[in-house]
């Protein structure tokens, strides 16, 4: 049970989805403020991210489903009850992902590396704001440590202390996303110069992120999980082909700034 905030009529509302939905409104609404600045039509924009943000949570519980499939195999009931489980940051990208790519592909006026573009800096600044509801409900917790950092949870016996990944994971969110603004400003500038609308932002933002998850995740207590053996593989896979797209990216992007020059 996650820490009660406040009650509304009686009902409990939680810290932890307080956190999230704060986190992925402005996340929402920073996106659409962007879409204009990669040649998107709004009403277009806005409704691919309607259902981009259903992917998204279809994605995220899905890979739940995946991880523990046994358990739901043998009472199939336990589908229907969300309060069980979590939620799979890798899963929501993965089924934000590949509904935008769908619904793009059917758009004229939505073009995906546009799409991406806009909404890396958001999502990244999601997780540095959202990780602080994980932290509030003591979930994605570390491993027990002596660590100058580690800090105790009230789940925890007395003296026990853990690495506050959570608050790691934030922190490294925070840094991406400050990494994010000067690559974002010479993209810009070099589309500018090109008229080549090549993506920079979302490759870069998806392997700092994946960054991130590799160097953090061996310190969470549920690290041995099967989750994290299927999430790895798909950050891998993800990272490789976003180092493809972004050295792609530069270059066509460099080499246009040249041609631009000698003309």
């Amino acid at each position: 049970m996650y820490p009660v905030l406040f009650r509304v009529v009686g009902v409990p509302i939680e810290t932890y989805y307080v956190i999230w939905f704060a986190a992925l409104s402005i996340m929402l609404r920073w996106i659409i403020r962007r879409l204009s600045i990669y040649g998107i039509d709004e009403d277009e924009g806005v409704s691919v991210l309607r259902w981009t943000f259903l992917g998204m949570l279809f994605g995220a519980r899905g890979f739940e489903y995946i991880w523990n499939f046994h358990v739901y195999l043998n009472d199939p009931s336990l589908f229907l009850d969300l309060d069980r489980g979590s939620l799979s940051e890798v899963g929501a990208f993965v089924g934000a992902i590949l509904t935008a790519f769908i619904l793009c592909r059917r758009s004229s006026k939505v073009s995906f590396s546009g799409l991406c573009e806009a909404a890396a800096a958001p999502a990244i600044f999601a997780v540095a704001f959202g990780r602080w509801g994980c932290f509030s409900a003591g979930c994605c917790v570390g491993i027990e440590s002596a660590f100058p950092l580690a800090l105790h949870f009230p789940y925890d016996a007395a003296g026990v202390t853990r690495h506050p990944t959570q608050i790691y994971y934030s922190l490294f969110a925070f840094f991406i996303l400050v990494s994010l603004l000067p690559i974002e400003k010479w993209s810009l500038k070099k589309r500018l110069l090109t008229g080549q609308n090549r993506p920079v932002l979302a490759p870069v933002a998806i392997i700092l992120g994946s960054v991130m998850r590799f160097v953090i995740d061996p310190f969470r207590a549920d690290s041995a999980g099967g989750g994290f053996l299927l999430s790895h593989v798909v950050l891998a896979a993800a990272t490789a082909l976003s180092v493809a797209w972004v050295y792609a990216s530069v270059k066509a992007l460099l080499s246009g700034v040249a041609q631009s020059a000698d003309s």
